[in-house]
This record gives structure tokens, sequence and C-alpha cells, in this order.
């Protein structure tokens, strides 16, 4: 049993009316809406329309009341009718809070929960500081920041991007392959091959950025963009030791060539 309450996207049940005309009219929307189970809008929708769609008998106060109780519960248990903000459990949250040491180690725990491995070919990971004390570390986002963080979200405590957070253990020779995430030149991929040849492991990060995907900006294929497949294989090819390869980006990416290929661990 759900011990919480279901919200929309932001003006997603407005979508239903405005845009895909879903519906004949917004009261149709917000009835929809409430009786396939959604508990509470995000935006303004719900509130101008549901009135007039109980008056119109197209939903009812029962179906209400329980996106109310769903709500209005979980609003207590966080102690929101307990009198003045100050006495309420969350109450007095404030910059002191704010990149505490056990706020930073719980977003540490939720990045590393987050990380999915797909494959792990002959033990490739963990690398070694003993085995590989060079590493070439490749790719438009092997040094980035924001890009890591999406474009949700506040100003962070610090970036650590993925070159130097994989300096901290080893030697790195880094080299981008790609002047952006479209890399839409092969120019710079020779420079990355003959750093993957000196090193004794390798880690490409590719992907995208809130160029190619963002809110209000769609892709229209899985692939990755411009040369950065190439530039995956060839520096595979050339690595004289594993190679790693990580995906940084929101959507999904079509990566079968990667797969396929027994050099990528």
């Amino acid at each position: 049993k759900l011990n919480g309450y279901i919200v929309s996207d932001c003006d997603s049940v407005g979508v239903y009316y405005d845009n895909q005309h879903y519906t004949k009219t917004p009261e149709e929307a917000a009835a929809y809406a409430i009786k396939a189970g959604l508990d509470l809008d995000c935006g303004p929708f719900l509130g101008i329309h549901t009135e007039a769609a109980v008056r119109f008998g197209q939903v009812n106060e029962i179906d209400i009341n329980y996106a109310l109780a769903n709500t209005i519960t979980v609003q207590m248990r966080l102690g929101m009718f307990d009198g003045e903000p100050s006495a309420q459990r969350y109450g007095n949250l404030g910059l002191a809070d704010v990149c505490k040491p056990s706020s930073n180690e719980l977003a540490l725990e939720a990045a590393r929960q987050g990380i999915v491995l797909l494959e792990n070919r002959g033990n490739s990971l963990p690398l070694s500081t003993m085995r590989h004390r060079t590493v070439a570390v490749i790719g438009p986002n092997s040094d980035v920041t924001e890009t890591m963080i999406g474009n949700y979200a506040g100003i962070a405590c610090g970036y650590t991007t993925p070159l130097q957070g994989i300096a901290r253990y080893t030697r790195t020779i880094h080299q981008a392959g790609c002047t952006d995430v479209h890399c839409n030149g092969n120019q710079l991929i020779g420079a990355a091959e003959v750093a993957a040849r000196q090193a004794d492991a390798t880690v490409l990060v590719i992907g995208l950025d809130q160029s190619i995907e963002a809110e209000f900006r769609d892709r229209t294929d899985l692939l990755l963009p411009g040369h950065q497949q190439e530039l995956v294989s060839r520096v595979a090819r050339a690595s004289r030791g594993p190679t790693i390869l990580v995906i940084m980006s929101g959507g999904p990416i079509d990566v079968t060539f990667a797969k396929n290929d027994p050099r990528i661990g």
C-alpha cells in the first residue's frame, strides 16, 4: 500500500486538454486525473477546474476526499499541523544544514546506488592503483561538472569532475577526443589514441549534455552524437589495458556497438 501521495509532473494535467486534446473540456481532464489516482497537481489546473467537474457530475467528492487524505496524511507525518513552523521537525532548517558532512555523505551514497554497472567482462573493475599506475581519461564528458547534475538542480556544495576524481588515486593522461558532446569532427581522436597506448587503463566518459537533451529539448534518435562512437571504438582498439566506458546522460543511449566490442570491459 502506498504510504504517500501521487503528484503529477508540472502542468501535465493541463496538457491532457490544452495540448493533447485527450478530453473535450478541462473539467473532464481534471476528473480523469483524479479518478485515475492522482492526489496532487503540480500546477493550478485541478484547483481551477475540479469544483466544476464535481458540479457537472464527472467526479464525486469521495474521490476528492481520497486524494486529500493521502496528501494531508503526509503533511501530518511531517508535522505541518503541529503549531508554529519552528516547532516542527523540519521547521528550523537553514543554511547551516546545507553541505554538512552528513548531508554530503548521504548524497554520495545516493550517487553510488544510482550508478548502473552494465558489464564487467574479465573483472575489468575495480581498477587497481598497484597495476594501473597511469590511467587515460578520455571523452567529451571526462572533465565536466554541471553536465553531471542535470537541469533541475540547485548550487552544488562542490564539483568533482571524472578526471579530478580519478586523479586522486593515480596518475592521469587526459584527452577530450572531441571539442564537445556534439563531436562534429574526428581531428582529436588521434591524440586520444596516443594517450590510451601510453596508459595502463583507459576510462572513456561519453554521452550527452543539456545542449542535446533537456526540458523542451528532445532527441530524435538513441545514437551517440557525431563521432563519439568512432572515438570509443578507436580508443578501445588502441588501449593497452582494460577499457572502461562511462555513459553520462539523462536519457537512454544505444551502445550495442560497445556491448559487442570485446575490447570494452
